[in-house]
């Protein structure tokens, strides 16, 4: 299988089941390593750089986290997948 063009990659944060997309220029590494610090301790604010908006989030430790990347290459038949719902008959 053939590599083709890159494709670019986009970071989700899931915090209780509310999505965040991450800034380009974020450490995903380092921001993990907060929240499970922020876990361990007492309920603790973290701050998160979003691609619109910056972001206070209050971690416990049962706070729910999930970190997720997620292709962007649209170079990718998208329409094909479009297509073959459309032609479902119902």
């Amino acid at each position: 299988m053939g590599r083709g063009k890159l494709e670019t990659m986009r970071t989700h944060l899931e915090i209780d089941g509310r999505d965040f997309v991450m800034s380009g220029d974020h450490d995903i590494g380092e921001l993990m390593h907060r929240i499970e610090a922020a876990a361990r301790s007492e309920p603790t604010f973290i701050d998160i750089a979003t691609v619109s908006s910056l972001v206070s989030v209050l971690v416990t430790a049962s706070t729910r986290v999930l970190v997720y990347m997620e292709r962007t290459d649209d170079s990718l038949s998208a329409g094909t997948h479009q297509t073959s719902f459309l032609d479902w008959d119902l």
